[in-house]
């Protein structure tokens, strides 16, 4: 026995064990499988059902960083014995998407500079504006929020004239595959509102440059503002404007602002209300009595 062990249990002899774990018991809310670990930390100065809990911990996390597995996945590989990006690779049933990601695993995880990000939004531009002048391309998230570094790279595509970015979103596409710039297809989508979504992975020109994860949103005029807002983030600041304007008998979202939303009891929605004309940001914080707060103050 290790004498540290031995050390705890001669601080504690067999009738003060029973007695301290008695003890225990009378506490409120604490059993006697409790009072049982309570006395196995006592005795022993640690607690052996962590010990798996411990082991398990940064291989989740290791798993979990795979783009499109998440934490359940990440569980049900874990219990099927998997211990390394090896096992996955040699063994696992992978999604599309999950192949990708664990493909470019160490680049999706390295933050790049801003610098790179900025490379990325221009690489977009360019590209849109050679289909249709006067398209705007916007980077979002952290980039936009002045971080240094960048996960990943969001950038909102629309045209002020209302109607020139309708039928950009495949041609833009095809336009950077054929450019090599575009690596990967992770998923697009085109949603009740009229956003069209691109989420891949792209890699700019040259000696060493990392894959990088990039979205392209393509979004009415009439969206932009409110599609600005949601994609610059950060999270947090969006959950609390959100709730702000839950208690104005408004909503919210990516698409619009809306007035007059009548919600139930438990707070669900059951008429969307009317949506109110938001041209700008500004206008989105105007509307909700608030005062404007610049990207960069929104990281909270």
């Amino acid at each position: 026995m290790p004498i540290c062990h031995q050390t705890h249990l001669q601080r504690f002899p067999r009738d003060k064990r029973e007695k301290n774990q008695e003890e225990a018991c009378s506490i409120p809310g604490v059993g006697k499988r409790m009072a049982e670990k309570i006395m196995e930390i006592l005795e022993s100065g640690h607690l052996r059902k962590l010990d798996h809990i411990s082991e398990s911990v940064p291989i989740l996390e290791l798993f979990s960083n795979i783009w499109g597995a998440g934490t359940k996945t990440a569980q049900m590989w874990y219990h099927q014995g998997f211990r390394s990006l090896e096992d996955i690779r040699n063994q696992a049933s992978l999604t599309d998407q999950q192949a990708i990601g664990l493909k470019h695993y160490s680049d999706f995880l390295e933050r790049m500079p801003r610098e790179e990000a900025a490379e990325i939004e221009q690489t977009v531009r360019v590209a849109a504006q050679a289909l249709s002048p006067g398209l705007w391309c916007v980077a979002c998230g952290s980039y936009r929020r002045g971080k240094l570094t960048c996960g990943d790279v969001d950038v909102l595509v629309t045209h002020p004239d209302g109607r020139s970015h309708r039928g950009i979103f495949s041609r833009l596409l095809d336009k950077l595959r054929q450019q090599g710039f575009l690596t990967d297809d992770l998923l697009s989508q085109e949603d009740h509102c009229q956003q069209q979504k691109y989420l891949g992975v792209c890699q700019l020109p040259g000696p060493g440059r990392r894959h990088r994860r990039l979205d392209i949103i393509v979004v009415p005029y009439s969206q932009f503002a409110c599609a600005l807002l949601y994609f610059t983030g950060s999270a947090h600041f969006n959950r609390s404007m959100r709730a702000l304007a839950k208690t104005k008998s408004m909503s919210l979202s990516e698409h619009a602002l809306c007035t007059a939303v009548v919600r139930d009891t438990q707070g669900s929605k059951l008429g969307p209300g009317h949506v109110l004309p938001t041209p700008t940001e500004k206008d989105v914080f105007w509307l909700l009595g608030l005062p404007y707060r610049e990207p960069a103050e929104r990281d909270w």
